[in-house]
């Protein structure tokens, strides 16, 4: 996305970047940094007057971040020392998400060193910076790149650039309570009995009762699953690993069948590569299904089940699928650490936040159990 340059105090930081050239640390010549402009359109087929649609903007945010040239500015030298000393800790998506907002901070600050965001001034800054960016976007984008901020600025005065915390007083965004929903009893019978092969009904299965991610459905490979314990090994968020547990017997019969039909190997995956249309559709075992065929995948299952129209697209995340999953298992035993260990979740606070409608439905029933002697005593 663009830079906002309708604020005075923008417009000055450009004008003085715009001239100002900065020696590059990696050689001797000068860079000019306005040939570095954050998010510059594309003027091999420029559209007079036109923004840049979604599409472009993001594929230019991403091209900006991959050229690495934020490192170029004061501020992003020190934000690539920082990624370098966090990479062992770091997931490759983490570590994307951590580069993308410092390297958003560098350009947006072209002019500024470290030692310029001593508070109260810096404070002043960082809170603009994430204003402009995230104020108006969901809380938790806003939070996430605070924290990111905030880990930044710490580094920082660890290693004794800056004496102050900027980010000290800067506080959370609030964050929304988010409306979940899951499918009914007879909606997760009908996703799982409609499918005509057994992979999918194997992968439904993983979804609607035992509540895996998106991506760790993705990662599943033959080779995971152990027969003789009745366990499959999933890679989940933050790289995590862990066992689950899989008692039911009608899913291993599945499973073996499905082995036998595709003649499937160990590093197989389960949910492989599609490619084609139509009746031409090859498939690539050893290499895992894309997050945009996971999607595609996911609606045409629903669609086969007639909870969606075909061609239908939104409206049913597939994360749906592991609010079922959890529920479940809270509505049949009234267990929340049960839910927790099935989901994986690292604190049973998280699975109390998500299930809280449960603790509702509770107290009611318990409200009219205290109250039903009332009932007859009247």
């Amino acid at each position: 996305m663009p830079r906002r340059t309708d604020s005075p105090a923008n417009a000055s930081v450009s004008s003085r970047c715009a001239v100002r050239p900065l020696r590059s640390k990696r050689g001797s010549g000068l860079i000019d940094v306005s040939s570095h402009a954050p998010y510059a359109p594309d003027t091999s087929n420029p559209r007079p007057g036109a923004s840049p649609t979604l599409a472009e903007a993001a594929r230019l945010i991403r091209e900006a971040v991959r050229d690495k040239s934020y490192q170029l500015t004061p501020i992003g030298g020190d934000a690539a020392g920082y990624l370098r000393a966090k990479r062992k800790r770091l997931t490759d998506s983490s570590y994307r998400d951590y580069e993308s907002c410092l390297d958003k901070l560098a350009r947006h600050f072209l002019d500024l060193q470290i030692e310029d965001f001593e508070p109260p001034m810096g404070t002043e800054r960082i809170e603009e910076f994430l204003d402009a960016l995230w104020g108006s976007g969901a809380p938790r984008t806003y939070n996430k790149n605070l924290s990111i901020i905030k880990d930044f600025f710490r580094f920082q005065i660890v290693r004794g650039r800056l004496h102050g915390d900027p980010t000290l007083l800067i506080e959370r965004a609030r964050s929304r309570q988010v409306y979940r929903t899951t499918f009914s009893t007879d909606q997760r019978r009908a996703i799982i009995s409609e499918q005509s092969k057994l992979c999918d009904r194997i992968a439904l299965r993983l979804l609607l009762d035992y509540g895996l991610r998106k991506g760790a459905l993705k990662a599943v490979q033959f080779k995971h699953f152990d027969h003789q314990r009745r366990r499959l090994t999933i890679f989940t968020k933050g790289q995590k690993v862990r066992e689950l547990p899989i008692p039911h017997a009608a899913f291993w019969l599945d499973l073996e069948r499905h082995i036998i039909e595709v003649e499937a190997k160990p590093d197989h995956y389960l949910m492989p590569r599609m490619k084609g249309n139509g009746a031409k559709v090859t498939s690539n075992p050893t290499k895992p299904m894309g997050i945009h065929g996971m999607h595609s995948w996911w609606y045409r299952r629903l669609a086969a089940a007639g909870i969606v129209e075909e061609g239908t697209t939104s409206g049913e995340r597939m994360h749906k699928a592991r609010h079922t999953a959890g529920q479940r298992v809270l509505d049949a035993t009234g267990n929340l650490k049960a839910v927790q260990k099935l989901l994986g979740h690292a604190s049973i606070q998280t699975t109390g936040d998500i299930y809280a409608d449960w603790d509702i439905d509770q107290l009611a029933a318990t409200m009219a159990d205290v109250l039903a002697g009332d009932d007859e005593a009247d």
